[in-house]
């Protein structure tokens, strides 16, 4: 090593440096100055602009580092300059991404004057876990250990798991919900200004876990029938796309991608970007050029496939789900999820319930029976629903049909879900309940006037 030359080369570096932030200082004061100019802080942000600017900067650039940098250093920038600009400045503060956030809220759940309703607006199963769960579940020992910590990682569930479905317990990782596990691949692959993609119409909490790792949303955009194409999806990748997050089944369309579909989206993605698939209603799909299995982690490196206990195991309030990968996506997964992150009591519950498959069996056939009864009665009555995978109905109307349906049936104490949150003010999603419940909803929207 030449240490002269090395010196010679640091001073340079230094000397740059210097300009960087005499370039910085100059850039501050114009930014401050537009600040002045904007009338409150609501106009203080401007992602279309900073999209034009980044469009701009990559076009042009030279410099030998990675474009994906390039972006993060730029939406620092941007950060840092909105900050400027901001009127009233509060002393606890976090990133703007995270200002963003619109808490997920979740369907209705009661009303003030009214004991009994039918909750049909969450994606619960009505018909509870498996009965063995609750006669063999021995709640006496699990609890009278509740000074104990749970198994670290869950081992006794992932071999149960892996038994049940083929697979490598090392490769799978539990989390407090899937939910927990979509979050995972975030914390694990992506930085502050990296791209995350995700359907225009998917589930919310995409949109919030990217918020919260300080990334970018890029929107998939859909067909009028509400289906996403490998060629959508790819159309919105970038140098800094880091992970995709494709629901399928996609809640609240009930729109999915075949086997082929995905096969031909990961040939043609790029190794580096991480395909998560979220299985939560996968069950449910009765569609055979659906890929039910995991066999697609044997074939990508770059693949994460979540699943539930939350929905056709009807054990939501448990809280548990799991995610499996190639071995070296797993050990990273690891590195960032908590130690003891699931419950003793849940992980007992889960193993139960996956012995009863006749009882899981038995809740997939009626959803479907009871599914394609109840849509029939609503086109009876003028109500239009989409072709849906899941345990629910996806209904499209107007915007004010659509509110007008959804009070009245909270008026007779049954819940649905409204879409405003997830840019459909004219559609409805309605969980597939109990016969009865259904029947009931029925003739709630019969006397409809």
């Amino acid at each position: 090593m030449d240490n002269k030359k090395l010196e010679l080369l640091r001073n340079n570096i230094n000397s740059i440096d210097d300009k960087i932030l005499d370039l910085l200082r100059e850039r501050a004061a114009i930014v401050t100055e537009i600040g002045e100019q904007k009338k409150s802080y609501t106009d203080v942000v401007d992602y279309e602009r900073e999209q034009k600017v980044l469009d701009r900067i990559l076009k042009s650039t030279k410099a030998k580092y990675s474009k994906d940098s390039i972006v993060r250093i730029w939406r620092e920038i941007f950060q840092a300059s909105s900050k400027l600009q901001e009127k009233n400045k509060s002393i606890i503060d976090t990133k703007r991404s995270i200002n963003s956030i619109n808490i997920y809220t979740g369907g209705k759940s009661s009303l003030s004057d009214k004991n009994k309703i039918i909750k049909l607006s969450s994606n619960e199963s009505s018909y509870g876990p498996s009965p063995k769960v609750l006669e063999k579940i021995n709640l006496q020992e699990t609890l009278s250990n509740s000074n104990r910590y749970p198994n670290i990682d869950g081992s006794k569930l992932r071999d149960k798991l892996a038994n049940i479905h083929n697979l490598n317990a090392n490769q799978i990782v539990l989390g407090c919900g899937s939910d927990e596990a979509l979050l995972f691949a975030a914390l694990s692959f992506c930085q502050d200004g990296d791209e995350i993609i995700h359907a225009q119409h998917g589930f919310e909490m995409y949109s919030i876990i990217t918020k919260i790792v300080g990334a970018t949303s890029k929107l998939i955009k859909e067909d009028i029938n509400y289906n996403v194409t490998v060629t959508s999806i790819l159309d919105q990748i970038t140098p800094s796309t880091k992970i995709i997050y494709l629901a399928n089944p996609n809640n609240p369309t009930g729109t999915y991608l075949t086997r082929n579909e995905i096969v031909d989206l990961l040939d043609k993605l790029p190794k580096s970007i991480i395909l998560v698939l979220d299985g939560a209603y996968a069950e449910y799909v009765t569609k055979e050029d659906y890929d039910h299995g995991f066999s697609l982690v044997d074939q990508f490196e770059n693949v994460v496939i979540t699943r539930t206990f939350s929905k056709a195991y009807g054990l939501a309030g448990i809280r548990l789900g799991w995610c499996y990968s190639s071995e070296k996506v797993a050990s990273i997964l690891n590195k960032v999820k908590g130690p003891f992150n699931t419950q003793r009591l849940s992980q007992e519950m889960a193993i139960i319930a996956l012995d009863d498959k006749e009882y899981l069996n038995k809740v997939i056939k009626n959803n479907q029976e009871i599914k394609s009864w109840f849509e029939v009665e609503l086109n009876k009555i003028k109500i239009k629903t989409r072709s849906s995978e899941g345990n629910f109905s996806f209904i499209e109307m107007s915007e004010k049909e659509a509110k007008k349906i959804s009070v009245h049936l909270a008026n007779s104490g049954i819940f649905v879900r409204e879409l405003d949150s997830y840019g459909l003010p004219n559609c409805l999603r309605i969980t597939i309940g109990t016969k009865e419940e259904m029947e009931a909803t029925i003739n709630s929207l019969n006397n409809l006037s």
